[in-house]
């Protein structure tokens, strides 16, 4: 009985896992001044180029106020959808 539910546990946080979308890399960081830092991002969207058979991403540029303590106030725009990341580079 225990390992049964240690199986539905661990099948119910691998759903858990699955279910968020994809993560954003950083591919670039400038600083733009000293408080002010520029990011540039992409992001798996799960979708496929039909004619090229490879992945598709989202572009996203971030402009983050950073403070002498650390925090940082960020403002994220989405740039390009569905898109190759050879086409950006």
């Amino acid at each position: 009985m225990k390992s049964i539910r240690i199986a539905l546990v661990a099948l119910l946080a691998l759903a858990g896992v699955a279910c968020g979308p994809p993560p954003k890399i950083l591919t670039s960081q400038t600083f733009l001044g000293p408080e002010k830092v520029y990011q540039e991002r992409i992001q798996n969207t799960g979708q496929i180029d039909p004619a090229t058979k490879k992945q598709l991403f989202n572009f996203s540029v971030t402009v983050c106020d950073v403070t002498e303590t650390g925090s940082a106030n960020c403002k994220e725009t989405k740039v390009l959808d569905n898109v190759l990341p050879e086409s950006i580079y």
